[in-house]
């Protein structure tokens, strides 16, 4: 009766109507477990190891000073994969995990199969779906930071570059802040795919060039939305966790977690040194335009810290190719853009 009032309860909040029943051993599991099995369908057990090594880690038993890295996509997105992988072996920051949870229609990736399968420091949790009903980005972070066995949790996109300290920075400056919970980047570089051009986003510095008060709405997602550079402690997650939405979890989660705290829950990093390159290509579910500052020439872009990452080699050549078929006839131009596209790159860059 106790597991079919827990699965009751869970279908008012959340106005479901049906979800997997729960296995008799939940009755020891807390309400976050449970929406962790409701949420996926019964297809992630919050107490059962997923492979050999795993261990379960409670709420806050993460590895003092481990970094996980987590990273949500799915098996459409194999394209990106390779650099998700470059991004995070290049990191010089020594007790670091990745962990990685995609959905799948058909089948899973290859690729993160192939490599969790003799990486001791990666996990990688391939959740089934049926077409149109993915589970949301903020459901698959919460499994992943359930997942993971670090004191601190830093997200990475699998599309974006990450510059090899950028884990070692973004550490150095979490210690700096006293009884931090999380952190972000206020500033970050874009480079736009589809153009072939770069350039620089602040939100506070447009904002300010605007009249714009920082209470704006406007404003406001700018600076708390961008997920793609939290970092936090493992057990904040675990004790909030995210939203169960795909476009805005990462800004409710930070909203949420200033109005239970203070504005001092959520503090924002300035960087100007190129941390981070956020890469646009026409499928972001976020737009850095609104918030753009500047745009930048590459010979800028190779001096930043981001340059030393090995997937900016192989953007920077993408980047290059793009603008030099746009004096081309329609013709060659597509020629060229098809010739350099992503994939060929990465093979040259290797």
């Amino acid at each position: 009766m106790a597991l079919r009032r827990r699965a009751e309860e869970f279908c008012k909040r959340t106005g479901k109507k049906l979800v997997a029943q729960l296995p008799e051993e939940a009755l020891g599991w807390d309400d976050r477990e449970t929406d962790l099995w409701f949420h996926t369908d019964g297809d992630f057990h919050p107490r059962e190891a997923l492979a050999d090594g795993w261990a379960f880690t409670p709420a806050h038993d993460g590895k003092k000073g481990r970094i996980s890295v987590i990273c949500v996509t799915t098996s459409d997105r194999d394209r990106f994969h390779e650099l998700l992988l470059w991004n995070f072996q290049c990191q010089q920051f020594e007790d670091k995990e990745l962990v990685v949870v995609e959905t799948y229609i058909h089948e899973p990736s290859s690729f993160l199969a192939g490599k969790a399968a003799w990486m001791g420091n990666m996990k990688l949790i391939s959740l089934p779906r049926s077409p149109e009903e993915d589970i949301s980005i903020g459901v698959k972070r919460n499994v992943a930071c359930h997942v993971a066995s670090g004191e601190h949790i830093a997200h990475f996109d699998d599309d974006d570059i990450y510059a090899p300290n950028y884990l070692t920075t973004m550490s150095a400056r979490f210690d700096q802040i006293d009884e931090p919970k999380v952190i972000k980047l206020q500033a970050w570089h874009v480079g736009n795919a589809e153009t072939g051009t770069f350039g620089y986003a602040d939100p506070a510095r447009h904002g300010r060039r605007k009249h714009m008060s920082r209470n704006a709405p406007e404003l406001q997602l700018g600076l708390y939305g961008f997920g793609f550079t939290l970092f936090y402690l493992r057990s904040v997650a675990l004790e909030m966790p995210f939203p169960d939405e795909d476009l805005g979890e990462d800004f409710d989660w930070c909203m949420k977690l200033i109005k239970t705290y203070d504005n001092r829950a959520v503090f924002l990093i300035p960087e100007e040194d190129g941390l981070v390159i956020h890469v646009e290509h026409g499928d972001n579910l976020q737009d850095s335009a609104p918030f753009m500052l500047r745009e930048l020439p590459i010979s800028e872009i190779k001096n930043l810290h981001v340059s030393k990452s090995p997937g900016f080699t192989a953007f920077l050549k993408h980047a290059e190719a793009t603008l030099k078929s746009e004096s081309l006839p329609p013709h060659l131009a597509g020629a060229i853009t098809a010739s350099e596209n992503m994939s060929k790159v990465d093979q040259s860059a290797e």
